[in-house]
């Protein structure tokens, strides 16, 4: 068969580094990132350089947190050696090929590089062979007529087989430093430079041979994803949020705005973790009958049972046109609720302590001693009686040092901690 029939189409994706997915937290008013990618194609000819030109990101759009860069590859590259000898020749055959591309964030800059050993080959003998003082020092005189002179192999592609049995190319992306950013940003695009080192070596026993490699089209396509905090515009007028713990119960949330303007909706969120946030209560704006009168807004968030440290609050502002933005978060610090608490006295101790609750106590209770590297040292079992003092005796004498006694409810298997110094 001859070698045109061998011209198949084949994918090659070759890897920078690895892809380490990070996630990405909340913008500093409270949005979430969005991204914004775009690609650049262009078809490499044989063994030659080319430029490629993705576009940078728009600082008007916002605050650039992350660039993730694609880049892969698609073509064929045909191997071809050829016996010009009279007789058959075992052959050994390589093939190299490394891939070179220059830019920012990229790293070395060597994509790919490869070297392919085929099993040793016997070609057969030409009909034709070449004049062995010809020059330079032989010439090929080209395929016998029953084409067993020639030998030819598509180049090989890294990537997986999947279940219908299709070679499915790898993907892999570099993550860009966030020193390097600033090549990235502005007007005009990013450029890269991408070529091609390729060889092909045969190695007969006492053989002539010609070898080429008959094409190596090569279509780049390199992308960006640019990953951004956007422009958090609120609506015209400056706009007040604070958050005010008036007791361990309660926060008072309140808001100002100047110039206010009907169509607005205000939401107020908690967090507990300053990430994930849900909404309190909705309010509608309410303009007033001057433009130069403040609006001020109040709300009291009545914290629930259990929940202490600390709690986020913001406020979102969907505005008539449906644009959201965020206030910047306000901290409140809650503190345990007195019924949670768990207090020791005296304290010092030195064979008994007392052990004061915030609420009654209706179940059995285990009490621990531990000193300061985790060691539970003493370990009784209390009968509850709807108290809410109780002594916890010491079997022995301890060492003077730091302690912490721990009081674990047998019924609802609530724990309590507290710090206890023994003299």
């Amino acid at each position: 068969m001859r070698l045109r029939i061998l011209r198949i189409c084949f994918i090659v994706v070759y890897a920078l580094l690895n892809w380490n997915k990070v996630s990405l937290a909340q913008c500093s008013y409270g949005g979430p990132p969005l991204t914004i990618s775009n690609s650049f194609s262009s078809t490499l000819g044989s063994l030659t350089d080319s430029i490629y030109y993705p576009y940078k990101f728009n600082p008007a759009l916002g605050t650039l947190i992350g660039v993730e860069l694609t880049v892969s590859t698609a073509g064929q590259a045909i191997l071809e050696v050829i016996n010009d000898v009279g007789a058959p020749i075992l052959y050994e055959i390589t093939y190299r090929r490394k891939d070179y591309i220059r830019g920012p964030g990229l790293g070395a800059g060597v994509l790919l590089d490869t070297s392919i050993t085929y099993p040793p080959v016997v070609i057969g003998a030409s009909d034709n062979p070449a004049v062995a003082t010809s020059d330079p020092p032989w010439k090929s005189n080209g395929m016998n007529a029953d084409m067993l002179n020639w030998w030819g192999e598509i180049q090989s592609a890294p990537g997986y087989e999947d279940d219908d049995g299709f070679i499915v190319p790898k993907t892999f992306n570099q993550t860009v430093d966030p020193s390097e950013f600033g090549a990235f940003m502005g007007p005009g695009p990013v450029v890269f430079n991408y070529d091609v080192l390729a060889s092909l070596l045969a190695e007969g026993f006492g053989g002539r041979y010609s070898q080429r490699i008959v094409t190596l089209n090569t279509q780049v396509t390199i992308s960006t994803i640019y990953t951004y905090c956007p422009m958090g515009v609120l609506p015209e007028g400056k706009l007040t949020f604070s958050a005010r713990k008036t007791d361990n119960n309660n926060v008072a949330l309140s808001w100002i705005k100047e110039r206010e303007e009907t169509g607005i909706t205000y939401i107020p969120e908690v967090s507990t973790d300053g990430k994930n946030f849900s909404g309190i209560h909705t309010m509608i704006s309410q303009q007033p009958q001057s433009s130069s009168t403040v609006v001020k807004y109040e709300l009291d968030y009545s914290v629930p049972a259990q929940v202490s440290g600390r709690l986020y609050f913001r406020l979102k502002q969907t505005d008539a046109t449906g644009r959201i933005s965020y206030t910047p978060t306000e901290v409140v610090t809650m503190e345990k609720p007195q019924e949670w608490t768990l207090s020791l006295y005296p304290n010092p101790a030195e064979k008994q302590v007392y052990l004061q609750f915030g609420t009654e106590q209706k179940h059995n209770l285990q009490a621990e001693l531990i000193n300061s590297v985790g060691q539970v040292v003493e370990k009784t079992n209390i009968g509850a009686n709807n108290a809410r003092r109780y002594t916890f005796n010491f079997l022995k004498k301890h060492p003077a040092g730091i302690y912490f006694v721990r009081v674990t409810n047998t019924g609802n298997r609530t724990q309590y901690t507290s710090r206890l110094m023994i003299r």
